[in-house]
């Protein structure tokens, strides 16, 4: 295995993990996590009924994204770009509440799935060296 190879796994192995443990720790506490995060959105311009839909759904995307990334291959592929997206939309909300810190902590996301992404296609580095 090369380090390139070794450096998409370990990125595989964190990013999964950690997409589907933000999904499987919700689930059972469902109602409670919805109330508590979607109060943070009632001085923004979203509807409750937006948010509490958008929340409601977000532990399943998460956990699917994750089970995606860890099964790998294809698969991989898709649950980088669902994890992408989702960061996408939560980064949306985010900046709706003027919540800079939290929003540059999802920065960090956003470059984890393009790095992961970008990796997943090894020819495309050696252009540039």
């Amino acid at each position: 295995m090369t380090n390139n190879q070794l450096a998409q796994l370990v990125m595989r192995i964190g990013l999964g993990i950690n997409m589907l443990m933000h999904g499987l720790v919700r689930i059972p506490k469902l109602t409670t996590f919805v109330a508590k995060t979607g109060a943070g959105f009632s001085k923004t311009i979203l509807p409750e009924i937006l948010t509490h839909a958008f929340l409601y759904t977000l532990p399943f995307l998460e956990f699917a994204s994750g089970v995606l990334i860890l099964i790998g291959g294809q698969f991989g592929r898709w649950g980088y770009v669902l994890g992408g997206a989702i960061i996408s939309i939560l980064m949306f909300g985010t900046t709706l509440k003027e919540d800079w810190a939290s929003a540059g902590n999802q920065m960090i996301y956003v470059i984890a799935f393009y790095l992961a992404l970008r990796g997943l296609d090894g020819g495309s580095r050696n252009r540039y060296r």
